[in-house]
């Protein structure tokens, strides 16, 4: 009756229990994983538990054979592999865990490689503002470099007295419209604002009553287009985007 109990607890906590404490002790191993292995000794309980049970009486005393299921040799199997977990050394666990981190930063070095390969076959928008006084003559700029890397479209506005925060809105406004003007349907976006990039993320709040509009102007121009991405880069990446929207002040564009 006790091993009875037993398997029954077993199958209970495979099937309940969330088992944080062993998953971080075998960190190979997901919640389903170790599911089937609580299961599988459960099994094995059940088992020794038949084996000690007593022939029954009369009859034929033949072997009773009781056929495998595909559950129970996946059971088996998973019994087995808690069982080599359990003899492997630390210096064997060890040397494991460092395989798998290896794996999982050469999928992720893999997955970097293809998304850098994809942005590069998009159009790019590099777009920049600048105000000089922050308040002061202020100006926005924006280029547009197609996935062989030419410049096909550059445009500036003066705004006049304005502050850097509108200016780069304004800038990727600009550059955002006449990408669309121009049929754009995938486009990356580079900005050196980090305010900007941030907020259009949705990691900063946009608390300047005067920038929600032009929040709310950019983000449905963004939503225009089949494939976009928003990107913050240095300022040394974005020199062109920057020097028209100094020429803007300076031209009165």
């Amino acid at each position: 009756m006790a091993r009875a109990v037993l398997a029954e607890l077993l199958r209970f906590i495979a099937a309940n229990e969330d088992l944080p404490r062993t998953l971080a002790r075998y960190p190979g191993y997901d919640r389903d994983a170790l599911g089937r292995l609580i299961d599988a000794a459960a099994d094995r309980v059940e088992e020794i538990e038949g084996a000690k049970e007593p022939a029954p009486s009369g009859g034929s005393k033949g072997v009773k054979v009781r056929k495998q299921s595909d559950v129970e040799r996946a059971a088996r199997r998973s019994a087995a592999e808690l069982d080599e977990a359990m003899e492997l050394s630390k210096v064997e666990r060890d040397r494991r865990k460092k395989q798998r981190a290896a794996a999982e930063a050469a999928e992720r070095a893999a997955q970097e490689a293809a998304e850098a390969a994809e942005a590069a076959r998009r159009t790019r928008l590099y777009t920049d503002g600048a105000a000089r006084g922050n308040p002061g003559p202020a100006g926005a700029g924006a280029v547009i470099v197609n996935p062989e890397g030419h410049i096909v479209a550059k445009v500036g506005k003066f705004l006049g007295d304005s502050t850097n925060n509108v200016a780069e809105y304004m800038g990727l406004i600009l550059g955002l419209k006449r990408a669309k003007a121009m049929g754009i349907h995938e486009l990356e976006v580079l900005s050196d604002s980090e305010l900007l990039v941030k907020q259009l993320h949705g990691d900063y709040a946009v608390k300047a009553e005067h920038l929600r509009p032009l929040h709310e102007e950019a983000q449905a121009l963004l939503h225009g287009f089949s494939s976009i991405e928003v990107r913050h880069i240095s300022r040394e990446e974005n020199a062109q985007a920057d020097a028209m929207s100094n020429r803007a002040i300076d031209e009165r564009l």
